[in-house]
């Protein structure tokens, strides 16, 4: 199923706008907007020879959920994608899937990795209403399973599902959902608050609105604080380029981070039958991470506290050692 005119047409403007500010490379973005639709059931084929850096074939696709189409950055090896079981990479709000990209490409040496956009950012189409973790969850789901193509009628392939921080939740809710589709779990920065009453308290210091028409100055405090001041998030083209990923949540952008805190995770958490590894920067989330490991059955921490928040940015090959360690393990 292609793409609507009316649609590409939309898209290709956005994309031109974005390449007229710098944000993308013009091949890259010339891909996007040819890129095919993917039906309910049906995936798009990665491209027949490497992208530019010679070792990764790179797309992007269209699959579907309960919101509409859900965008996705892929990557697989140059060949033999099929080796090794999908990895699905979630990521943090108000974010996009391409966050991942030096951490995808680490992992995408030797199997298929997907990084989709979660409902209402980067790409993907938007919820109508404010959703909680369930439903971010359980759109991901559905255009996970839509993403493995053609298999058997009666058989599902498995994937392994990275998250973090709001990604961790969603992939948290992805493998309750539909525990038949996740095969392992790894986790970072599980905002893991406990009971009610101190998830309404971090809500009341995290979750803010984002005042793009109230207030004049706000763009550029955002701007200074996560181009100019983020040295830790990789290089000032990198970090401009994804700035202008996280405006397209708009104002509806602080829908996720307010997820994060409605979602009981003390009770979710011990319901988990999948092997689940936990990785902890040194951020806020280092500890509801330690609290979040001895909630889930059988699982085990990883510490990396000599790297930052974004640690999967400022040393991506490291934790794509450890997450590919865990993931390739043979079953115990």
């Amino acid at each position: 199923m292609q793409i609507d005119y009316r649609r590409r047409q939309l898209l290709g403007a956005s994309l031109g706008v974005a390449a007229a500010a710098g944000l993308g490379a013009p091949d890259a973005l010339s891909a996007a907007v040819a890129a095919p639709a993917v039906a309910r059931g049906t995936a798009s084929a990665p491209p027949p020879h490497p992208g530019a850096d010679g070792n990764l074939r790179r797309w992007r696709q269209y699959t579907r959920g309960r919101f509409g189409q859900v965008h996705v950055f892929s990557a697989a090896p140059p060949a033999n994608d099929g080796a090794r079981v999908p990895l699905v990479c979630l990521h943090p709000s108000p974010t996009t899937g391409e966050m991942y990209a030096d951490l995808q490409a680490a992992l995408a040496t030797d199997r298929v990795v997907h990084c989709p956009d979660t409902p209402g950012y980067g790409a993907s189409d938007a919820p109508l209403a404010k959703p909680g973790i369930s439903d971010y969850g359980g759109a991901l789901a559905e255009a996970v399973a839509a993403l493995q193509g053609a298999v058997p009628q009666g058989t599902v392939q498995q994937v392994d599902v990275f998250g973090f921080h709001t990604g961790s939740l969603c992939a948290v809710e992805l493998a309750l959902q539909r525990p038949d589709l996740v095969r392992r779990l790894v986790l970072s920065g599980v905002p893991h608050y406990g009971d009610a009453a101190r998830r309404d308290r971090e809500r009341r210091s995290h979750v803010m609105g984002y005042p793009y028409f109230e207030d004049r100055d706000y763009v550029a405090r955002m701007f200074q604080r996560l181009v100019l001041d983020a040295k830790d998030s990789g290089e000032p083209a990198v970090r401009l380029r994804r700035f202008g990923e996280r405006l397209r949540a708009g104002p509806n952008g602080w829908w996720g981070p307010d997820a994060v805190f409605s979602y009981d995770s003390a009770a979710a958490l011990p319901r988990l039958r999948v092997p689940t590894l936990l990785i902890a920067f040194n951020e806020e989330m280092t500890e509801p991470t330690r609290e979040a490991e001895k909630l889930i059955p059988g699982a085990r921490l990883v510490e990396m506290l000599d790297l930052p928040i974004f640690g999967f940015i400022v040393a991506p090959d490291r934790v794509a050692a450890t997450i590919r360690g865990f993931l390739d393990a043979p079953d115990t």
